[in-house]
């Protein structure tokens, strides 16, 4: 009589990925303060937060896919803080999204790219706008993207970014705006 271990012979994500057209599959949902989201149960929990500005975030990984998903909550006081930071007057909103892109492109050596900042889409439930970042944090690392999302919820305000390695983030930037999409509160 043979007997097998019941080991983990999982797909790697990649191929889950692929097998289901280059979108996140098996959707399930998150929260994060007020917000609720869905993301695939491809991402774990990653509590090494190395992409966020912000202490109140959390964080998820697809580990052998080396892709990041972040969220972080500024709140009301924080933002009249970033606002007074800049020298015009600016809408809270974008004084929140121009300072997070500004300190994205302080983090990297030299920014390869950085995309124009659009309005979020309609099928978005909330106001905000959506911006990408491509560069390294060394001279030996890979170029990655950041595809960064700042959302106003309520009288606060959530910063979602997907993050990973930019020849593979092409397919994956209409899997950001479907995360954005389903979140509500």
């Amino acid at each position: 009589m043979f007997t097998a271990c019941p080991g983990n012979r999982q797909e790697s994500a990649l191929k889950q990925l692929q097998d289901n057209g280059m979108d996140f599959p098996n959707l399930r949902s998150q929260r994060f303060y007020v917000v609720k989201f869905q993301l695939s149960e491809l991402f774990d929990r990653d509590f090494g937060l190395y992409h966020t500005l912000q202490d109140e975030a959390i964080g998820f990984v697809i580990h052998d896919m080396n892709v990041h998903f972040t969220v972080e909550r500024f709140a009301s006081d924080e933002v009249d803080m970033i606002q007074f930071a800049f020298d015009d007057d600016i809408a809270p909103m974008d004084a929140v999204h121009d300072n997070y892109i500004l300190k994205r492109e302080a983090s990297l050596i030299e920014p390869s790219f950085t995309g124009v900042k659009k309005e979020l889409p309609n099928t978005v439930n909330f106001p905000g706008f959506v911006q990408v970042v491509e560069g390294s944090s060394s001279d030996y690392s890979d170029v990655l993207s950041y595809f960064t999302a700042t959302l106003e919820i309520g009288s606060d305000y959530y910063v979602f970014q997907l993050i990973g390695k930019e020849e593979n983030m092409g397919y994956l930037y209409d899997d950001f705006l479907d995360i954005l999409a389903s979140a509500h509160v």
